[in-house]
């Protein structure tokens, strides 16, 4: 199993990996840290079961790879802070099965990984609250994370338990 995982932050591409194993121990991995990277990896025709992505790289919301894996029939799960509805809008134009906001936690990255690896849709509460309010536009928070968290889960990534880190 083939996943392409497009990220600008190395440590969520490091969890995001290690979720992905605690399903299916035998993924491979493609990452990248720019959509111009991930495109041309699509574009090379280089095997790709699933796409992990991020919205926000560097300048605004970026969707070109979403639309160029849904082109190809590749399912993919939304990983990032930006939450609005006409993104979501956007997304479900898209047919994207699978949309989780940063701010939801690692649990609902879970339920949607495992959504996106089964063939179903999720979209984490967030998300939902987001379609539902009556709100004409509501962002969420980036997600940010602390030196001290970052070390941590570098070292949970290397193969550390809680307790030993």
């Amino acid at each position: 199993m083939e996943i392409l995982i497009l990220d600008d932050h190395e440590v969520i591409r490091l969890v995001i990996k290690q979720k992905v194993l605690e399903i299916v121990p035998n993924a491979n991995f493609n990452e990248y840290s720019t959509v111009t990277e991930a495109l041309d990896h699509l574009a090379k025709s280089l095997p790709v079961d699933y796409v992990v992505s991020d919205l926000e790289l560097t300048v605004g919301c970026n969707l070109k790879l979403m639309e160029a894996a849904r082109g190809l029939g590749i399912p993919v799960l939304i990983f990032s802070s930006h939450v609005n509805k006409d993104l979501i809008k956007r997304i479900e134009l898209l047919k994207v099965p699978c949309y989780v906001s940063k701010t939801s936690g690692v649990d609902a990255l879970k339920l949607g990984l495992q959504a996106l690896l089964h063939g179903q849709t999720y979209y984490c509460p967030l998300v939902i609250q987001t379609t539902n309010s009556t709100e004409t536009y509501k962002e969420t928070r980036p997600l940010t994370l602390t030196e001290g968290q970052i070390k941590v889960l570098k070292e949970i990534q290397k193969g550390y338990s809680r307790k030993e880190v």
